[in-house]
C-alpha cells in the first residue's frame, strides 16, 4: 500500500553539520551552543520541501470477505493473497537544531496512493477465481521526527526517526500510520555530501468498505471487506547525494533499493 506513509514515509531530509560559517547572532543550535565554535553550524531554523515515492509489498494481518449474494463470508488463506502498494507524497517541513546533535521537525503534506489486493487465488464455487481490486486513496499527512547527528568536516553519521499519520479520503474507510528509522553514514567533500544507509519502515494500513465484483456474464456483486495490512519487507538499502549551496540552502536526493524501492528529494532553506 501507500505509505505516506510512509511515509515514509517517512520521509524526511538529511540534515548534517555545516562546513561553512553563517553570520548573525542567531547562528547555531538553540541549546548547548558552547559545544560548537560560533559560526560553525547551520542557522537553527529550517523550512524544507520533500517529494517522496515508494513501491512495496504488504502482508495481510487480517482479512474479512463477505459476499451476501453468495451466502456470506468467504474463508481464504491470507498468505495466498498478494498485495502491492505505490505511493507519492510531498510535504512542507519546519525543523530546528535543538542541540548540535539533535534536529527535530514537524511536517504536513499530501499523499496519493494505490494498493492492489490480488484475489486471483480465491476460488468461489460456481464463479471461479476472484479478480484483483484496487484501493485508491489520498489525503493530508502530518508527522513528527528527530534526527541524531554526529560528524566532522569530512564525515558524518545520523539516525533519523519519523512518525506519520494520514487523514484520508477515497472510496473506502481507510487509515495509514508509519514509523520510519533511517541510519546513514556519509562523506563530506567540499560542498558535496554522499551517504549510504538503509530504511526500516513499519506501515499499518487499514481499509474497509464494499467493492463491486465484476465477473463475466453476471451483474456486479457487492463484496464487503475489512483488511489490515503491514509492511512485508521492513528494511531496504539507500544511497544518496547532496549539495550545500550555502550555509542557508541545501539540496539532496536519495534512492532506496532492495525488496522495496523509494526515492526522496529535498530542498531546505535555513534562517
Amino acid at each position: 500500500m501507500r505509505h505516506m506513509f510512509i511515509a515514509l514515509l517517512l520521509l524526511t531530509p538529511l540534515t548534517i553539520q555545516a562546513q561553512e560559517a553563517t553570520s548573525g547572532s542567531n547562528n547555531g543550535p538553540l541549546f548547548m551552543k558552547d559545544l560548537v565554535d560560533e559560526g560553525d553550524f547551520f542557522a537553527p531554523w529550517g523550512v524544507g520541501l520533500d517529494f517522496f515515492t515508494m513501491d512495496q509489498d504488504y502482508d495481510i494481518e487480517n482479512l474479512y470477505l463477505n459476499v451476501p449474494a453468495l451466502g456470506g463470508e468467504i474463508e481464504i488463506d491470507p498468505s495466498q493473497v498478494a498485495v502491492t502498494n505505490k505511493v507519492q507524497h510531498f510535504d512542507l517541513k519546519l525543523d530546528a537544531w535543538i542541540t548540535p546533535f539533535l534536529n527535530m521537525y514537524g511536517l504536513v503534506g499530501r499523499v496519493d496512493a494505490d494498493t492492489i489486493v490480488d484475489l486471483g487465488s480465491v476460488i468461489v464455487p460456481g464463479l471461479g477465481s476472484l479478480p484483483a481490486f484496487p484501493v485508491n486513496y489520498d489525503g493530508t499527512v502530518w508527522g513528527l521526527g528527530a534526527n541524531l547527528v554526529y560528524g566532522t568536516d569530512r564525515w558524518f553519521g545520523s539516525v533519523n526517526t519519523a512518525w506519520t499519520k494520514a487523514n484520508l479520503s477515497g472510496d473506502y474507510d481507510s487509515s495509514v500510520k508509519t514509523l520510519t528509522i533511517q541510519p546513514r553514514l556519509g562523506l563530506i567533500r567540499n560542498q558535496w555530501t554522499m551517504w549510504v544507509g538503509g530504511m526500516w519502515l513499519n506501515t499499518e494500513e487499514k481499509h474497509r468498505g464494499t467493492f463491486e465484483l465484476e465477473l463475466p456474464g453476471i451483474p456486479p456483486i457487492p463484496l464487503e471487506f475489512d483488511v489490515d495490512l503491514e509492511t512485508s519487507d521492513k528494511w531496504n538499502y539507500a544511497a544518496g547525494i547532496g549539495y550545500i549551496f550555502s550555509p542557508k540552502a541545501t539540496i539532496s536526493f536519495e534512492y532506496g533499493f532492495g525488496d522495496r524501492t523509494h526515492t526522496l528529494f529535498n530542498f531546505t532553506y535555513r534562517f
